[in-house]
């Protein structure tokens, strides 16, 4: 019976050990290595803490006024800096500067976060170099790797998603012309050819590396799995996309005007799309997505916000500015108001 046993623990033993460590290799060492953890930061308990409505004094001056996804922080530039005000204190968190005068910047959708454009010279050619800045550990993130655009060109539009870490950036020369550059997690840095003249508008999918842009002739292109497609050639408008990578478009009157508003998934044909007929033409402007919950409004003021598919009216606080993920960005003379979506 020792002998069985002992010939039991000699051949069971080891195989248990070989089955641990390949089980290590293959779940833990290959997976914290080859992929990416994904966490959501914005929870929901975040949300329940997070306060209702908060106002912000910046000078008449300031200009590119956004908030972070929190509301912790409301920024703007000034004198090509950018002056970041805690919403707690009132008082200025940090001032971002850089070697040249920074021309654009942008918050990310789930962390506070920065990220911020400059132009440089390198090789004798005008360049853009692009850092971050990070509020919750006070930490400055540079690409060491330059974009080479046009002379006398600027930056128009810039969207990122954090979970493909991709950013598109629209940089439009002085004749009008648009270049698109994508750059990847690894810092490559990408020219995508276009053909058309110039992009007026663009959104970026969440989920999945897709961009869709609005040409200055009306059209609606898709880059997706390394080229480039016309998914609407006239008659619409692009809106937006929500955090279910839905895309939105606006079917226009002969007055440029929306009337109907579909939406649906890139990957399903137009014709499956659902769709809203309005009440009343709007611009498309007047569309705005809240990222929250995904709730299509039109606005006839620029202050109220009314849901396509309830009715209900979000009264607002002033004029909308703008909106990101947790909150509606109102002006009301020379202060900035946050509330909560």
């Amino acid at each position: 019976m020792k002998a069985i046993r002992r010939i039991f623990t000699w051949i069971v033993f080891p195989l248990i050990i070989e089955m641990g460590v390949l089980f290590y290799i293959n779940n833990v060492y290959l997976s914290t290595t080859t992929t990416f953890h994904i966490q959501k930061v914005n929870t929901e308990s975040d949300t329940n803490t997070m306060k209702k409505t908060m106002k912000v004094a910046v000078p008449s001056d300031g200009e590119s006024v956004e908030a972070s996804y929190d509301g912790s922080y409301v920024s703007y530039l000034l004198n090509h800096q950018i002056i970041v005000i805690d919403t707690k204190t009132q008082g200025i968190k940090k001032v971002i500067s850089a070697s040249n005068n920074i021309e654009y910047y942008t918050w990310l959708n789930d962390r506070n976060r920065i990220i911020y454009f400059y132009k440089t010279y390198s090789r004798g050619s005008e360049a853009i170099q692009l850092e971050a800045y990070d509020l919750d550990i006070n930490n400055k993130i540079k690409i060491d790797k330059l974009i080479y655009a046009p002379r006398n060109s600027h930056i128009e539009d810039v969207t990122l998603s954090p979970l493909t870490n991709m950013i598109y950036i629209n940089v439009v020369d002085s004749n009008g012309y648009s270049y698109l550059y994508r750059v990847d997690i690894m810092g490559h840095i990408a020219n995508l050819k276009l053909p058309i003249k110039r992009i007026t508008k663009m959104y970026e999918l969440q989920r999945k590396d897709v961009l869709l842009y609005e040409s200055s002739n009306g059209i609606i292109r898709v880059i997706k799995n390394g080229g480039g497609y016309t998914f609407l050639s006239s008659g619409y408008s692009l809106i937006g996309t929500d955090s279910n990578d839905n895309v939105y478009v606006g079917k226009l009157d002969n007055d440029k005007k929306v009337v109907e508003i579909y939406y649906g998934s890139i990957d399903k044909s137009f014709k499956d799309w659902n769709h809203i007929k309005l009440n009343h033409a709007v611009t498309p402007n007047q569309v705005i997505i809240l990222p929250k919950d995904n709730a299509l409004t039109v606005t006839f003021d620029g202050r109220d916000l009314i849901d396509v598919n309830t009715g209900e009216t979000i009264t607002g606080t002033g004029d909308i500015l703008g909106v990101n993920t947790n909150y509606i960005m109102y002006t009301n003379n020379n202060d900035v108001i946050l509330k909560l979506e």
